[in-house]
């Protein structure tokens, strides 16, 4: 086909931009980028009582109870040196091919809590295990250090039966290394992690380039960011050469050209890789890596986050604005959200844009709070946005998930990104108790505040002597019902429009106090691609409603408050009002052991989606009567109660359900039957299913049904009802439905199964 001159000089410079983006690095010379903002340390700001402060001691209590001789079992093991204690499970299991992962987010959280709080209790039992791991580095010659011994790197160079993500887990004991270096002081550290930039460097440039771009197939974390931040530390070329190899050219050159590539892609694979391409953009100045970063978050932020500011179904990103049907119980990996608010945090302090800190407030509330139970400390992997599912939380020795490692660094570090300064004052960017104390300028500020319970904050300034300078006030999206501001109790005028900084500039006293209020109210966050379909939000809080069924709501969504409304005495709960069922909404992040929904279609009653809404219910009762017995895919007690059995089969989630198959292979369940009455059997399956798909329905042995799928109602699920013959059910209080698959065709998807009495 005949290509058109645009394309032709697209597709030139896509492949120009990957060879410079991929072979740069050794024209790079350091020069550094400039940065409108800079973040206050952890070590000056210090959480007051409130949700943070809460959270951040339940996950000290966790790193204090993890014990040391667990922790670093597998990597004495590795080491050849006598290993006591008995080793942790899941992902830290000694067979788990990302084993020591959490080691290294272990030695970063404390370190962070360290910084934070000053707890020298943490930071003692974090120093021991660095010098642990120093000895077990010197074990294995001086410069290795891992969980896993050498020979998962000639499994990984030569790709063949690669292991998990073996440049992963290196990135996290590289990070955990540095920050101790970093934000502890510990020296021992920075000569451990300068003896595995040495091992490493010495292997890969040991290959060529082809093998290379291979290799960075298979997930790789941070390795870029880490290694510029040693760069940055010491100031060693070979650190900077290191790192940009880690500068993956196939993935960041077409963003480097405005090319949005991210559609089906694993979410938490690549977000890192722009993490390190924000951080050589620091220290080179390079505009093809601003660039990048900015596109990157524009395209994840803008065309694939939920209200929440999550992304990603089963830990990838769907098509740009296609959301509607991505709806499960594993929506946004918690991962993916700590890593979108590393690189937003990059885009504040670059810009100083508060649309970056809107976007930061709205995932910091309902992607980072409300994933760790506040009994225990425990964390989660994903946060359900499909209705009817409970939040999952780990248990404290059998998890370790990755986000058990990037969780316990979110909750040592809530007090980050609160503050931020610039050479004429503060910026206050989120509304949570805290105090700042800035020393270099003789500063201290207080914020009071029990946001967002209340939509207002106080903020009061310390100085031994007056000061001149500007206080700079976020003043979100959501705040378009005005701005009320008072210095010393008296009023001043206020006219900051939404995502701006208010700002005072004045000569201050000790004791000024500022108290600002930001109205807040109901508002409607609705699907892209489907705009009946929303979430109900006031402020930045995204409202979970509060049951186990899926549901609809006659309103207008243009009003939200003629049909619900906040419930008196308690504050951030509301009510429906006049729906054929009322629910309760909470905060998502108050969401702990209830089940919960957080999208839903609000309609005009009588419109034809409501009809048809009203049919599909008419239609679900008469099903549910005629019902026997029924399974429901990818959904462990109802398979588990129905023996399920097969080979080559899987299951997994889609569109709020879940579904089981098997390629060129069986899975089958067992299901009651009434002996003396024909039944009929009942199937779900999803009408885009393609290429082609062709199996037999087998009950007890006989094949009762042949079935194909091929797109048979694009974009709905469909039933299909196959008549069981009686003599297969008669004298019989239970069958085995089998599907087969044909030779080369998968058998289903299959969403639910059931056994109906005749219609």
């Amino acid at each position: 086909m005949h290509r058109s001159h645009r394309t032709e000089r697209i597709a030139t410079a896509l492949v120009g931009s990957l060879l410079t983006l991929a072979r740069g690095a050794a024209g790079d010379v350091p020069r550094g980028a400039p940065v409108k903002l800079e973040a206050f340390d952890l070590k000056q700001v210090r959480l007051l009582d409130g949700p943070c402060r809460m959270a951040l001691e339940a996950n000290r209590r966790y790193l204090l109870a993890l014990e040391p001789d667990r922790l670093l079992y597998n990597f004495r093991v590795t080491a050849g040196l006598p290993a006591p204690g008995k080793p942790l499970g899941g992902w830290e299991e000694p067979k788990c091919e990302v084993r020591g992962h959490f080691v290294g987010h272990y030695l970063s959280a404390c370190a962070l809590m360290y910084r934070n709080t000053g707890d020298e209790a943490l930071r003692a039992k974090a120093d021991a295990m660095v010098a642990e791991m120093a000895k077990c580095q010197k074990a294995m010659g001086g410069e290795y250090l891992s969980a896993y011994p050498q020979d998962f790197w000639h499994r990984l160079e030569a790709m063949q039966k690669p292991p998990w993500a073996p440049y992963y887990t290196i990135h996290k004991i590289m990070a955990g290394l540095f920050d101790m270096h970093q934000l502890c002081g510990n020296r021992q550290a920075l000569d451990v992690l300068n003896g595995m930039a040495a091992y490493f460097k010495k292997r890969i440039d040991k290959l060529p380039l082809a093998q290379w771009d291979k290799i960075l197939t298979v997930e790789f974390g941070g390795m870029s960011e880490v290694l510029h931040n040693l760069h940055a530390v010491t100031g060693d070329p070979n650190h900077f050469a290191l790192a940009c190899k880690f500068d993956q050219g196939a993935f960041l050159g077409p963003l480097a050209l405005e090319w949005d590539n991210l559609s089906g892609i694993h979410a938490n694979t690549q977000i890192p890789k722009i993490c390190g391409a924000a951080r050589r953009y620091e220290l080179t100045g390079d505009e093809r890596y601003r660039t990048v970063t900015r596109f990157f978050w524009d395209r994840v932020v803008h065309t694939r986050s939920y209200a929440t500011g999550g992304s990603n179904r089963s830990e990838h990103w769907p098509e740009p604005g296609r959301l509607a049907d991505t709806l499960s119980q594993d929506n946004q990996e918690c991962c993916t959200t700590y890593n979108m608010l590393k690189v937003t945090r990059y885009l504040i302090r670059w810009t100083g844009d508060p649309a970056y800190a809107d976007y930061y407030e709205r995932a910091f509330f309902n992607g980072i709070l409300g994933t760790q139970n506040p009994k225990d400390g425990m964390l989660m992997y994903f946060v359900p946005l499909a209705t009817g599912h409970t939040k999952k939380f780990g248990t404290p020795n059998d998890s370790f998930w990755c986000c058990y490692g990037t969780g316990i660094e979110s909750f040592a570090k809530l007090a980050d990104s609160i503050y931020f300064r610039d050479d004429e004052g503060i910026y206050v960017n989120l509304f949570i108790p805290s105090t700042l104390n800035w020393e270099q300028e003789g500063v201290r500020l207080e914020q009071h505040t029990r946001f967002p319970q209340e939509d207002r904050t106080a903020l009061i300034v310390r100085v031994s002597e007056p000061v001149t300078g500007t206080l700079h006030i976020r003043v979100p999206y959501w705040a378009t019902r005005g701005v009320e501001v008072k210095v010393n109790g008296q009023p001043v005028p206020a006219q900051a429009k939404p995502t701006s900084y208010l700002s005072l500039h004045r000569r201050w006293n000790d004791g000024d106090t500022v108290e600002v209020r930001m109205p807040m109210g109901l508002h409607a966050c609705p699907m892209p691609d489907d705009p009946d379909v929303m979430a109900l939000m006031y402020g930045p809080v995204v409202l979970a409603g509060l049951t186990r069924e899926n549901r609809y709501f006659l309103g207008d969504p243009n009003d939200l408050g003629s049909w619900i409304n906040p419930v008196e005495g308690k504050p951030l709960t509301f009510r429906t009002t006049g729906q054929p069922t009322d629910i309760t909404f909470v905060p998502l992040y108050a969401v702990i052991d209830e089940p919960y929904g957080v999208y839903w279609p609000v309609l005009k009653e009588g419109s034809p989606r409501h009809q048809k809404l009203l049919a599909d219910e008419v239609a679900r009762r008469k099903r549910q009567a005629r019902t026997v017995d029924r399974v429901i895919a990818n959904d462990n007690p109802s398979e588990s109660a129905h023996n399920l059995k097969g080979e080559n089969h899987a299951a997994g989630p889609f569109g709020g359900k879940g579904w089981r198959h098997a390629p060129d292979g069986w899975f089958s369940w067992d299901l009651k039957v009434l002996p003396e009455v024909p039944m009929v059997l009942a199937c779900t399956y999803w009408g885009s299913d393609v290429p082609p798909r062709t199996f037999d329905i087998l009950v007890d042995g006989r094949v009762i049904a042949t079935q194909s799928l091929n797109n048979n109602k694009p974009g709905n699920f469909f039933d299909v009802e196959y008549k069981i013959p009686s003599e297969l059910t008669q004298g019989k209080d239970r069958i085995t439905v089998t599907f087969r698959a044909h030779k080369g065709h998968t058998a289903g998807g299959v969403f639910e199964c059931a056994t109906l009495k005749p219609d």
